[in-house]
């Protein structure tokens, strides 16, 4: 009989020994996650602390993004014409018959002179057809861009790799990392890639791929993947004009303009740097943006300059927000976005609005060109 088997009890003794020892790794792993990554936080990063000010919900009425305003502008009126039946694909820039969405336009009342009314004119009174007042370039503009949908002339950001030092909470406990998003485009097409990780775990990652075209960013897929989760697709098809998603049955019709979550910011980026005018104190863009189950109409308000700190330095910025609706559980979302550095995102900041203020924070350190 061999000497192993004639002494099973150091066997059994080696075989504690690597248990404890294997449980001592992970306790100290896990110890050290709680409490070495906010020990670091708190002594080598400044105290962040986030205060929420309430923004008042705008009253601007709701008009989406259209391309009627930059195909038919150098155009004459086109004389009227009986509505193709629903479903034709005669013309690619009416509205449909059915909005795609919440919209709310409002419409100017017609006046009985022009609005082809039954009323009779007061006796005695010849009907003689009103001399139209010259318009303003305030008319001019609002001439251009008719209450069915808003036209946004767009100039997406070169291509870039930006770098970001990253503050998180959860559950009240800070947590530090790092994040980068890689934008590349060639003027055609479009790929984007994001993360946001720590030294141990990836918390986001995620990319959209797309077209650039009339519409600036539009969005063919995106795919997101959070921690502890499975991976999901929304997928924005343009031969069948649908948006759908991997982890719901829910569909929307596909009519131009839509984002996804990733897009979105690149698009506000393209919209400030072709179309720079419409920052300003706020203005509202309302873009259809579609997550990972469902889509929805996101209102993004501005509201306004603001000077601010990140690791990159000190810079000049637009500040926009998107405001949940009351009592949803979705974030909130603060952008910050430097002209002076092409349009790009410096400062993101995504907040719960119903778990004690967590939020996620990603600040700019580095620019890659």
């Amino acid at each position: 009989m061999s000497q192993a088997f004639r002494r099973p009890g150091r066997w059994r003794r080696a075989l504690v020994v690597i248990v404890l020892a294997l449980a001592l790794h992970l306790f100290l792993v896990n110890w050290g996650r709680q409490h070495l990554i906010a020990t670091a936080v708190t002594q080598d990063a400044p105290a962040i602390t986030v205060t929420l000010q309430p923004v008042a919900p705008p009253q601007q009425p709701v008009s989406l993004p259209s391309l009627r305003a930059s195909r038919e502008r150098a155009k004459p009126a086109p004389k009227a014409s009986p509505r193709p039946p629903r479903g034709s694909r005669e013309s690619s820039i009416d509205p449909p018959d059915e909005p795609i969405r919440e919209t709310v336009v409002s419409m100017p009342a017609p006046s009985l002179a022009s609005s082809g009314s039954n009323t009779p004119a007061a006796a005695g009174t010849p009907e003689t057809p009103e001399t139209p007042e010259p318009s303003t370039p305030a008319e001019t503009t609002a001439a251009a861009e008719p209450p069915g949908g808003t036209h946004y002339d767009t100039d997406p950001p070169p291509t870039a790799r930006l770098e970001y030092d990253v503050l998180a909470s959860y559950n009240q406990m800070p947590v530090h990392g790092y994040g980068t998003l890689d934008w590349k485009t060639d003027g055609k097409t479009y790929q984007l890639d994001g993360k946001a990780e720590d030294f141990l775990f990836t918390f986001l990652n995620f990319s959209s791929s797309g077209a650039i075209d009339d519409w600036g960013v539009s969005p063919e897929l995106y795919t997101e993947k959070r921690m502890r989760r499975a991976a999901t697709n929304t997928h924005f098809n343009r031969e069948r004009n649908i948006i759908n998603f991997s982890s719901s049955s829910e569909s929307y019709p596909r009519s131009g303009g839509e984002q996804d979550r990733a897009s979105l910011i690149w698009q506000l980026s393209a919209i400030g740097r072709g179309d720079a005018a419409r920052y300003r104190p706020d203005a509202v863009i309302d873009l259809f943006v579609a997550g990972v189950r469902d889509g929805e109409l996101w209102r993004v308000q501005v509201l306004g300059q603001e000077q601010i700190q990140v690791p990159a330095g000190t810079v000049q910025t637009w500040h926009v927000v998107r405001m949940p609706k009351p009592g949803s559980y979705d974030q909130r979302i603060d952008i910050w976005f430097s002209p002076q550095q092409e349009w790009y995102p410096v400062r993101l900041r995504y907040t719960d609005t119903k778990k004690d203020g967590d939020y996620l924070e990603m600040s700019l350190s580095r620019i890659k060109r």
